[in-house]
């Protein structure tokens, strides 16, 4: 999407010596659309946390998580059907298209496994923790592991999910971490 943008800068700035008295021949025309597939509208490649960050009809994804931002890009578009693996921003393997991994992600291949962290150790997502559960509010600041089988209240609040989705769960034992109470 980079090198297109490229393209598209290049060809759509007129040169200095390109005036209307001056038919010089010059190289011939590149046509900017060749090979460029309709986004469908979606934004810029501008950097993105999370999906909601691209609106529409497209996903954040990339290399990198954390502060590294990832690149917005149409969800409906054509992509390799080479299944490879990638290791997701909260350490679980998943496979997708190689052109086309369709989330942010740490790193191509499969996530190396460390120790699971006992309840009570600060956190960035469940598959760090023992009980699988890390929880807490703010996503700038580590969770903490929580213990899967606790007393909870049976109330089913709305979380607004670090990931910029809305989830429900215990008013006294969310399951997630969160950036704020309430709907996203």
């Amino acid at each position: 999407m980079v090198l297109l943008a490229a393209v598209f800068a290049c060809t759509a700035t007129p040169r200095a010596t390109d005036t209307a008295a001056s038919p010089s021949p010059g190289p011939a025309p590149v046509d900017a659309t060749a090979g460029v597939v309709d986004d469908g509208g979606a934004p810029p490649a501008a950097g993105c946390r999370t999906d909601a960050d691209c609106g529409g009809n497209a996903v954040c994804e990339g290399e990198g998580c954390g502060d590294v931002l990832g690149t917005c890009a149409p969800a409906d578009r054509m992509c390799t059907r080479d299944a490879q693996s990638y290791c997701d921003c909260e350490g679980v393997t998943f496979v997708a298209s190689g052109s086309c991994p369709g989330r942010r992600f740490a790193h191509r291949g499969v996530c190396e496994r460390a120790a699971p962290k006992p309840d009570g150790t600060a956190c960035e997502a469940g598959s760090e923790c023992e009980s699988g559960v890390c929880e807490g509010e703010g996503c700038d600041v580590p969770g903490v592991c929580k213990p899967a089988q606790r007393p909870c209240t049976k109330d089913l609040r709305e979380y607004c999910g670090c990931d910029g989705k809305t989830f429900r769960g215990s008013g006294s034992c969310p399951g997630s971490r969160f950036s704020k109470r309430g709907a996203c």
